[in-house]
């Protein structure tokens, strides 16, 4: 017994053809899509590297800068005083941490 073979259709071959080439296009088109985004999230992640070593930077300035300027803002407190100023002293000690 043979097989019989079965003839398919001109305008199904290149449906199957066209089907394919849509595929591959849409594959290239989403593949340029994805790497775009992720060129643009790594030069996003890069910007935020920079900007948090330039906070560091900073704030390692200002803790150089207070500490050769004796302790800290070089003020005193006096916690005998009647006219203490409780809020101003947590803002002092707030800064040094």
């Amino acid at each position: 017994m043979s097989a019989q073979i079965r003839q398919v259709s001109s305008l199904f071959k290149i449906g199957r053809w066209a089907v394919l080439g849509a595929g591959l296009s849409y594959g290239w088109v989403h593949a340029r899509t994805l790497r775009k985004e992720a060129e643009v999230k790594r030069i996003d992640n890069e910007y935020a590297r920079k900007v948090a070593l330039i906070e560091e930077a900073k704030r390692k300035y200002a803790e150089k800068k207070a500490a050769e300027s004796g302790s800290g803002s070089g003020q005193s407190f006096n916690f005998e005083d009647p006219s203490f100023d409780f809020e101003k002293w947590a803002k002092h000690v707030e800064s040094k941490f």
